[in-house]
């Protein structure tokens, strides 16, 4: 398949809100807490839509998922565990793939084209992201898109415990 990305615009509010909702019940159907408590929600997804952080992947003409990008996670700053580089990373967050779109590589675009590009593009030297134990597709596919398992963080919003992981480029 082939996919582009962009930022996401405050026009595609409505459908970047159902893409979440879908991915929260689907995790919730595995099992996986990590949204539970409905994260993101409407105040997150607007925020990172007007904070330029936001970001879509578009095949078809079509939402294929969403992704989250920024220079800096105030959780990553405490690790249990150690990170393989000393801070010049982009943090990727909040990877959503739509219903109609899992399975299709949409995640592995975002892990391997789209943000290895912005890093890159903001003079990054790595890239950062965590998930939650239960998460097991995701723990899964970063360690098969040559992510490294660092240690444990804990997120500021409920403290909860995330796996972290890193990749140097």
């Amino acid at each position: 398949m082939d996919f582009s990305y962009r930022k996401a615009t405050i026009e595609e509010f409505k459908e970047i809100s159902q893409i979440y909702a879908a991915a929260q019940a689907y995790m919730a159907a595995q099992g996986n807490p990590q949204w539970a408590k409905g994260f993101p929600d409407e105040n997150d997804i607007r925020g990172g839509i007007y904070g330029g952080i936001l970001y879509c992947v578009i095949t078809n003409s079509e939402i294929a998922a969403v992704f989250a990008a920024v220079n800096h996670d105030g959780n990553y700053e405490e690790i249990e565990g150690g990170w393989l580089t000393e801070g010049n990373y982009l943090a990727v967050h909040r990877v959503a793939v739509s219903e109609k779109y899992r399975g299709s590589g949409a995640a592995k675009f975002i892990l391997n084209y789209a943000a290895e590009e912005l890093a890159h593009t903001r003079g990054r030297t790595s890239i950062r992201i965590d998930t939650h134990e239960m998460n097991k597709p995701m723990r899964t596919l970063l360690l098969s898109q040559g992510f490294t398992e660092c240690g444990n963080v804990y997120i500021s919003r409920d403290y909860s415990k995330r796996i972290a992981y890193e990749k140097i480029l």
